[in-house]
């Protein structure tokens, strides 16, 4: 294997960063047409990337030999406080180029950013998979992940809706303004038994 280090991001890392990606963002549409990207989508991931950087519970690593062949982004989210686990760690990218894979940079990444977990806190680790990439899969089961939830698709297709109609109304509901809470309880459940909260 060659020589290479894993290390904090810097601004000046941002245009290696973002070829890489857009190759792997390619490679994902090929892989599933559902990943097919906005116009913009370059542009959105150089504001992501420099968002993830300044963030104080995220943390931006490169894989770097001559030239920088891999990313990791971490970051650390809350769960609603029903479950046991209040924070957990979320890795949003690991990503390495094509032509250097199967070489330890893909671990090298993990390592570095289970340790910033780990230095948190954080003993729990959750990330997404496109179920089609079979070497993404193969790769997370040797680290040691295993399946968790399943996130589904479904394509509506365009809504059946007549001129001058909206959607709530086809639904045979009323719209209204989100609640600010976050929560969307009935007010018997906020109030409680007889009225009082």
């Amino acid at each position: 294997m060659s020589e290479f280090k894993v290390r904090g991001a810097k601004v000046a890392d941002e245009e290696a960063i973002l070829a890489l990606v857009k190759a792997e963002m390619q490679a994902h549409v090929e892989l599933d047409e559902r990943f097919r990207l906005r116009d913009d989508a370059s542009s959105r991931y150089a504001v992501y990337i420099r968002d993830r950087m300044r963030d104080i519970d995220s943390s931006v690593f490169v894989a770097e030999t001559d030239r920088i062949v891999g990313l990791a982004i971490g970051t650390i989210r809350k769960v609603d406080s029903f479950f046991k686990a209040q924070r957990y760690g979320y890795i949003s990218d690991l990503m390495v180029e094509r032509s250097v894979r199967r070489r330890g940079f893909g671990r090298a990444l993990f390592d570095r950013a289970e340790l910033w977990f780990r230095s948190l806190g954080i003993d729990v680790v959750r990330l997404h998979v496109a179920v089609k990439s079979d070497e993404a899969r193969a790769f997370w089961k040797s680290i040691g992940a295993s399946e968790f939830l399943l996130e589904a698709w479904i394509d509506l297709g365009p809504a059946p809706i007549a001129a001058g109609e909206t959607p709530a109304a086809v639904a045979g509901v009323e719209a209204e303004p989100p609640r600010r809470s976050g929560f969307d309880y009935p007010d018997d459940v906020l109030t409680g038994p007889g009225g009082t909260r």
